[in-house]
């Protein structure tokens, strides 16, 4: 009879996961036929508890992500610690969730270690990126990354869980099925007595680079994704002259914005989005980041490449985003100077990441999806939001109206931009209340 391994994973804001995960387990069981994975999100910490921590109660290994709401981290902290699962990998998290990680010797907090990065690690991650405080988190994952490569190199049996650990971040931070499947592998390899599981290296994936809906592969840098967009125009060029419509000449540029990890994982609204703007007859350069460096790709790209309009379908500041700033009051004033600087509409369209579509139809947009989604980038200077959809079970669907409206605005936008000022009209509107 197989062995069973039980796994649970608790996810916080991104409930369109389970596809990626359920797909994942299905490939570790291949070769782990006992591997079991039970997912739970956040709002199951309140409404089924006794099943939740009957399931912490059996796990091998607890992984938790995006726990940002205090009522679930004030249930979820005492269970774990009830329970007490051999192993835990919290990630993305409050830093009282964050703090539960324990693998083997290494701890994020207590006697195991951890408990944030020693100043000497902040000043090394703060020099890759010139100094720069804007980029200080961005520091912090390229330094990530030059660990993860000189970890496996360190000998000592002392520094295995640690090296696990980082070894397991790196398997997350590109969870695609094949790479979240090696995580859960090398997990039931190092801790729960399978020590000749085969576990493939990590498939690499950019931090930073462009997707489109039609090429085959992701790039890494502005000028191989001209280079591939230049060829897919003149393919589209030759198959009108065989019958095809012929595309016509973009009016402008729209930069788009999108989660690197949503893409990832399967969600289909950034090409929904890709595909509205371009029917529009505009050219789009679809961007992915993780969301911490969006900022850097305005910075570093956009001016270079030439733009009409930015939209951000992610939501939170420009600088930081979902991980804000190291220094208070400072994300503003960079994201201010950076817009400015580019002088086009910056808009944000997103669809609601943990709010159901009819939920948000009778009710209207929530109040931790509106302040997430529209209100901290409205203080960057962001315009003109568009709800692109919601939750339908735990997939992100956009709404084809919505999308139109999307693609309406911005191609008026970039109208607007190309007419001279003096053939522009403008209207004012008198408030005359009362």
């Amino acid at each position: 009879m197989a062995q069973k391994v039980e796994f649970v994973l608790v996810l916080g804001l991104q409930r369109y996961s389970q596809g990626l995960f359920n797909q994942a387990e299905a490939e570790v069981r291949k070769d782990v036929p006992g591997f079991r994975l039970h997912i739970f999100e956040d709002r199951d910490l309140l409404e089924r508890p006794a099943e939740v921590e009957a399931a912490l109660g059996r796990a091998a290994c607890v992984i938790v992500s995006l726990i940002s709401l205090a009522e679930s981290a004030e249930w979820l902290v005492p269970a774990v610690e009830r329970t007490a699962p051999p192993v835990v990998f919290a990630f993305e998290s409050l830093p009282e969730v964050m703090q539960l990680t324990k693998v083997g010797g290494y701890a994020m907090g207590g006697k195991g270690g951890g408990g944030g990065m020693p100043k000497p690690v902040q000043n090394v991650a703060r020099l890759l990126v010139g100094n720069r405080e804007e980029d200080a988190f961005y520091g912090y994952v390229k330094l990530q990354k030059i660990t993860s490569k000189l970890v496996n190199f360190l000998p000592g049996k002392r520094l295995s869980d640690f090296r696990n650990w980082v070894n397991v971040s790196t398997y997350w931070s590109t969870r695609n099925v094949a790479n979240t499947a090696s995580m859960f592998k090398l997990i039931v390899r190092e801790y729960c007595g399978m020590p000749k599981l085969q576990v493939p290296p990590p498939v690499v994936i950019p931090d930073m680079g462009f997707a489109h809906p039609e090429a085959p592969k992701y790039f890494a840098k502005p000028d191989e994704y001209v280079r591939w967009e230049k060829d897919y125009r003149k393919q589209r060029a030759k198959a009108a002259k065989r019958g095809a419509p012929k595309p016509a000449e973009p009016l402008g540029t729209v930069a788009l914005l999108s989660f690197r990890s949503h893409i990832l994982g399967g969600t289909s609204y950034h090409n929904d989005v890709v595909h509205a703007l371009e029917a529009a007859n505009l050219r789009v350069l679809p961007i992915f980041v993780q969301g911490i460096e969006s900022h850097v790709v305005v910075r570093e790209w956009l001016g270079k490449l030439g733009v009409d309009a930015i939209v951000n379908t992610m939501g939170f500041p420009l600088v930081g985003g979902p991980a804000g700033s190291t220094k208070a009051g400072l994300t503003v004033a960079v994201a201010r100077d950076l817009l400015s600087k580019l002088d086009v509409p910056y808009v944000v369209a997103s669809p609601l990441f943990v709010q159901d579509e009819e939920n948000w139809r009778e009710h209207g947009v929530g109040p931790l999806q509106a302040t997430m989604l529209y209100s901290l980038p409205e203080m960057d200077g962001a315009i003109a939001p568009v709800v692109l959809g919601g939750m339908r079970g735990s997939e992100i669907h956009t709404v084809p109206d919505r999308l139109a409206r999307l693609a309406t605005q911005l191609y008026g936008y970039t109208k607007l931009r190309k007419t001279a000022n003096r053939d522009k009209k403008v209207a004012l509107v008198v408030y005359n209340y009362p």
